[in-house]
């Protein structure tokens, strides 16, 4: 068991200041035994006062003593001067241990590797020390120098000893560390003896745990415990001395102690070690069985954990399912509405409204929705990276689509002159595309240069929980859609005033305002939603903002114009649009206010022509009212119509300055070009 101990203790170099003692002492003897004369070293208590001091040096220190080779030490044989602890701490006894202890047998290995050694340090002849004495012998100034050098030992040429129990100087089991010492004779070395210092067992610690990864110590214990290594690791235990069981066996990360409620979480080495024990003679024992000694496992997901509580945030499954449900159910919904566009496209409440636009309005639409079904699943790199993707490009389909129809609006009919300005679904549709083009790039990089990942996020119970970061891309990305819709603000601030076809505007207008407002509000939330982060709290907001934008959206859009086809309404401005130029061509129509440049003209002298002009006038203004209703469409008709009122209203002021001249001359008055009368066609007035 113990085989091998001394390379365990040198490597350590636990006891390196307790051997250093026995080196020191071992090169004083050979000072001494160089320089001093007889009548110094014949004091045989002189080396027990010696051995004494080595002992009360270091309390770690059990015994010292330094044994003399065969006649070495006046006319004895043997002689070696050992002082040792007494028991209870009674004091320390110095004995001659060569009177019980014949050091020179076969069972003394550690006294002959002492003079192999002091042989191979004397061949190198290499290790001196170097010192200079002068005295005074009682005068008044020093003597002259004398030198006082000697051959000297060093810790590495002293041995450490394999334990050994030892009968009759301390009856203990023991360590000993030995170097040898010098005399010096017709100008030569030899070994003369050894200096030794022992060390109690009892007093040193053992480590029977495993070695780090990776070390190079020495350690004959190291690995020796008995801890179920598959739940429990070993820690070593000081001061326990020289016995098994010298450690504990705790919890390996991600386990917990079964035994919740006491304060002490580990289980006793020395019990381990004798349950083993009674293992290995086939006696009853608690070690095989398979639950004693063993730790739990933390819950899914613990790296440490004290029982078995969840540290992984668990899904509101029913929750959650509820909101796929629905989402599917509303996606549902969106070939139907796409199907119904294109069923009605001819209707005029459809074709105003661009039924290709309104195509893409519902495919923006169902990116966004889809981003509420890759949210499901725990986060991961796909459903990160798709969630943003599918965002981005549904936006910019819907809100693209809405903006650009504003915008037609706002350009059509900004114009005040007689000129065509014509866009049409075709123009709309490659601004669309350059714009998606441009978002598709910037995801691109985006994905390219700052993959998204997840990272473990905790929610307000410290519960972890897989979660898609936000970094600055993200928050640029919301920038750029606010001031988006700024922009759509803008656009839909221009054209309120502008006529629209079954109020679509106003309703473009107030999806745009509420898109606005919930992007706000999203990004807002969850600034505050990420520490603590709440995976169901902010699946619940995505899915509400879905449903309160684009959901809304579509409901405005297509809900209004479903509605009108669903009462039949649609027929009746069908039929009242299609009869009411004929029947206004047929001045059949009530007419409406009459032109100020008419009011100069009595009624009952007007001409029939000027009255079937003004009648064909009102006929034209009320055509290009109900052109009005019909939206952007019949921009080109409703400029028609505004270039020929213009013509007629310059015809008609000629004719009545031609009629105005014509009237003054009947009455015997001329007129001036600008219309004014003289004074002698006033007075005649």
């Amino acid at each position: 068991m113990f085989a091998g101990v001394d390379y365990y203790t040198v490597a350590t170099e636990r006891f390196r200041v307790e051997a250093d003692v026995a080196v020191n002492r071992a090169n004083m003897l050979t000072r001494l035994w160089k320089y001093a004369g007889p009548e110094v070293m014949n004091s045989e208590y002189l080396l027990h006062a010696g051995v004494i001091s080595m002992v009360e040096f270091d309390d770690d220190i059990f015994a010292a003593g330094n044994c003399y080779d065969q006649h070495q030490y006046k006319d004895y044989q043997l002689f070696c001067p050992y002082a040792y602890r007494l028991p209870k701490g009674e004091g320390i006894l110095a004995k001659d241990l060569a009177v019980e202890y014949k050091y020179l047998t076969n069972t003394s290995e550690w006294f002959f590797i002492a003079r192999k050694t002091a042989e191979s340090v004397i061949k190198r002849n290499s290790q001196y020390k170097h010192a200079i004495n002068t005295y005074t012998w009682n005068q008044t100034s020093h003597t002259k120098s004398f030198p006082d050098d000697i051959l000297a030992v060093s810790y590495e040429d002293g041995k450490w000893s394999k334990p050994y129990y030892d009968c009759g100087g301390g009856n203990i089991w023991m360590l000993t560390y030995t170097v040898p010492f010098f005399a010096f004779k017709d100008g030569k070395y030899f070994f003369k003896g050894t200096s030794g210092i022992d060390i109690d067992l009892r007093r040193v610690d053992i480590d029977q745990c495993s070695l780090p990864e990776g070390s190079t110590k020495l350690n004959i214990f190291a690995s020796s415990n008995k801890c179920k290594n598959d739940t429990t690791q070993c820690v070593s235990l000081p001061g326990f001395g020289f016995r098994r069981g010298s450690y504990k066996c705790v919890c390996r990360k991600g386990y917990y102690f079964p035994n919740t409620t006491t304060t002490e979480k580990s289980f006793n080495g020395v019990v381990v070690e004798e349950e083993y024990e009674k293992l290995m003679l086939n006696k009853p024992n608690t070690y095989n069985v398979e639950i004693n000694f063993q730790c739990k496992k933390c819950a899914e997901g613990c790296d440490d954990c004290v029982d078995f509580s969840p540290c992984i945030a668990t899904y509101d499954i029913i929750l959650r399912i509820t909101i796929l449900l629905l989402t599917l159910l509303v996606i549902g919904f969106l070939p139907m509405v796409a199907i119904l566009t294109y069923k009605y496209s001819n209707l005029k409440i459809v074709k105003a409204a661009s039924p290709v636009l309104l195509q893409i309005i519902v495919l923006g639409a169902f990116f966004m929705y889809t981003t509420i079904i890759v949210m499901y699943p725990t986060p991961n790199l796909i459903t990160c990276t798709a969630r943003f993707w599918l965002r981005e490009i549904g936006f910019s389909l819907t809100y693209g689509a809405l903006m650009l129809k504003t915008w037609r609006v706002s350009q059509v009919f900004k114009v005040n002159s007689a000129k065509t300005v014509r866009i049409t679904d075709q123009q709309l549709i490659k601004l669309l595309l350059l714009m998606i083009a441009f978002v598709t790039v910037i995801l691109f990089i985006r994905t390219m240069v700052s993959p998204p990942h997840t990272i473990v996020g905790r929610t307000a119970d410290n519960l972890k929980t897989d979660i898609c970061p936000t970094d600055w891309w993200d928050h640029s990305f919301s920038i750029l859609e606010v001031v988006f819709l700024i922009w759509g603000i803008r656009l839909c601030v221009m054209v309120r005033k502008t006529p629209s076809a079954f109020n679509e505007s106003r309703f473009i207008s107030i999806a745009i305002y509420n898109e606005f407002i919930m992007s706000v509000f999203l990004n807002v939330s969850m600034i505050f939603l990420k520490y603590p982060a709440n995976p169901d709290l902010q699946y619940v907001i995505f899915f509400c903002h879905a449903q309160l934008t684009a959901t809304v959206l579509l409901c405005l859009l297509f809900g209004s114009k479903a509605l009108i086809i669903y009462k039949g309404e649609h027929k009746v401005e069908e039929t009242s649009s299609h009869k009411m130029p004929t029947q206004k061509l047929k001045f059949n129509s009530k007419q409406k206010q009459s032109d100020p440049s008419y009011e100069s003209i009595s009624d009952n002298k007007e001409s029939s022509e000027l009255q079937e002009m003004r009648t064909l006038r009102t006929n034209m203004e009320n055509l290009m009212e109900e052109f009005l209703k019909c939206g952007p469409a019949y921009s080109d008709y409703v400029l028609k119509l505004q270039a020929m009122l213009e013509v007629m209203k310059n015809f008609r002021l000629v004719e009545n300055e031609e009629y105005l001249q014509k009237l003054a001359l009947s009455n015997g008055c001329t007129a001036k070009v600008d219309g004014d009368k003289d004074e002698s066609c006033a007075k005649k007035n």
